[in-house]
């Protein structure tokens, strides 16, 4: 029996860091991408709330091809880093999940894997360096992996093929608003 889905030829380990808006939404545009092109796609949310963003209220939904996550472990960007439970909570949520994404990419059986804010868990200590490191490393060719988040570390960024930072020149935060449903959640 022969597989026909569309398989990548060569995949590449890709960063979107930075202070600027947007890391979290191109990683959405290159997994719309990817399911309009016929690959496979798993989408895990690390840091995002479980409360209705536009995003996941529809992509859960978006294709056959799309396996789309969130970490079932509340953080609170503001409090959460500071309580101690919190912490060890989400250290030990994270754990389980980086175990099973382990094993998804390595046996390629999606061609793109996104994890969403590793970068940020990575700078908090909630996920060893090392961990990640072996992901990157043990990353089959032919699957694309993808880390958003701040403060993306050297390490990663030197074993990366593509490195996008998005830089803040302006936000209307800065002023007061607040978040916008369906522009910013």
């Amino acid at each position: 029996m022969t597989n026909s889905r569309p398989r990548l030829k060569a995949g590449a380990f890709q960063i979107y860091t930075g202070e600027g808006k947007g890391k979290s939404t191109a990683s959405m545009g290159l997994m719309l991408r990817a399911i309009g092109s016929g690959f496979r796609v798993y989408y895990l949310r690390m840091m995002k709330p479980r409360w209705k963003t536009g995003e996941l209220a529809i992509c859960p939904t978006l294709s056959p091809n799309l396996t789309y996550r969130n970490v079932e472990q509340d953080w609170i960007l503001s409090k959460s880093k500071h309580i101690p439970e919190h912490v060890e909570a989400m250290k030990v949520a994270l754990a389980k999940e980086m175990e099973e994404v382990g094993r998804i990419v390595v046996g390629a059986e999606y061609d793109l894997v996104i994890l969403d804010e590793i970068n940020y868990c990575l700078h908090r200590g909630l996920i060893p360096l090392e961990t990640a490191i072996s992901l990157v490393e043990s990353r089959p060719s032919n699957v694309e992996l993808v880390f958003t988040g701040r403060y993306a570390p050297e390490e990663l960024v030197t074993r990366a093929g593509v490195v996008t930072e998005m830089r803040k020149i302006k936000h209307h935060f800065d002023s007061g608003v607040e978040a916008r449903r369906g522009i910013e959640f």
